[in-house]
């Protein structure tokens, strides 16, 4: 289809880019294509599609790709015969029962020379796929691991705010001092002890 066709065609043009650019541009361009890798697929699902489905197998493939070193290293030395590369892509691929979609997906990424970038693609195709699916991105900071309580309360708070669906993304920060902070895009929330404290230091300097 189109769409995977144009990936393909782009991903080839930043391959040989990323080949001949400094370590800053490589960096650049590496971002871009894992960017555009994301939204073509995304693309491609939009019109027939299951977005959840399909970063479900995404991840379960990133999952086994970080877990064996020796798949990794068969996928991404280039020594090893791209011949070789797709037998042992195929085989994980049916191991994990992927879709079709994913396949021809991850296919175009092994032929562009692209797995190196496959955790930055997963994690640009969750973004694009949660924007495209009306959710709302949190990201929660706290001093100490929240209880289930505490995390159904924020996920209800935040979905009541946003007036849509929330994913959070919990992660610790021991420089806080207590309470939590949390982001969507640019915007902060800072419900913190350092937060309140900081405050009140500028409404008294205000003064």
């Amino acid at each position: 289809n189109r769409p995977t066709r144009r990936f393909i065609r782009a991903a080839s043009i930043c391959w040989r880019t990323i080949s001949s650019a400094s370590s800053r541009a490589r960096c650049a361009v590496n971002i871009f294509s894992s960017l555009f890798a994301a939204r073509a697929l995304a693309d491609v699902l939009a019109r027939k599609g299951d977005y959840r489905a399909a970063l479900k197998e995404l991840q379960g493939f990133a999952a086994a790709y970080g877990a064996s070193w020796e798949l990794r290293e068969v996928l991404k030395t280039p020594a090893v015969p791209f011949e070789q590369k797709t037998k042992v892509l195929e085989a994980v691929l049916a191991r994990l029962k992927a879709s079709t979609v994913t396949r021809n997906f991850l296919r175009a990424l092994l032929a562009n020379y692209r797995m190196v970038l496959l955790e930055k693609v997963v994690e640009g195709f969750r973004r694009v796929a949660n924007a495209r699916m009306g959710i709302a991105e949190v990201r929660v900071s706290s001093a100490a691991r929240l209880s289930p309580a505490e995390e159904e309360a924020l996920r209800a708070a935040f979905r009541k705010l946003t007036r849509q669906e929330v994913e959070l993304e919990f992660q610790l920060d021991d420089s806080l001092l207590g309470g939590v902070r949390a982001q969507i895009d640019s915007t902060v929330y800072d419900g913190t002890v350092r937060g309140q404290l900081e405050r009140i230091r500028e409404e008294l300097t205000a003064r």
